[in-house]
């Protein structure tokens, strides 16, 4: 279990340090919620220089596998403005999804992936 505020080094940079020793994660990148006009504004190339910074800082520990360009970007993005990282055990998901929809806050969760033992890549996108 952990949770982290993904601002300031962007859901990548907070991912790989949520991770432990022996472990690796695969992202849904289709999962992933995000503003729709980020599309237009990262193929307009409106990218950010902390991004930029973040892709060189774990970019070498990401595969992206039929992963679009702009996802890329979103993720590498700090400007996420306060969006929390939860990782949760299995076993608790179900429990936690139903105090999420009780609380009328189930529009605003999203599961988008799953912690896998260690493989060569920190993060695979899929």
């Amino acid at each position: 279990h952990g949770c982290t505020d993904v601002t300031g080094f962007g859901f990548l940079v907070h991912l790989c340090e949520m991770l432990s020793d022996g472990y690796s994660a695969e992202i849904w990148a289709e999962a992933v919620p995000y503003i729709k006009e980020c599309e237009d504004y990262v193929e307009e190339f409106y990218l950010t220089a902390a991004g930029q910074r973040n892709r060189n800082h774990v970019g070498e520990q990401v595969a992206f596998e039929n992963c679009p360009f702009f996802m890329e970007e979103v993720l590498f993005d700090p400007q996420t403005s306060g969006g929390l990282l939860l990782s949760v055990s299995p076993k608790d998901l179900d429990q936690m999804m139903a105090d999420f929809a009780a609380a009328d806050m189930d529009t605003a969760v999203a599961v988008i992936g799953d912690v896998k033992e260690k493989s060569d890549k920190l993060i695979r996108l899929v």
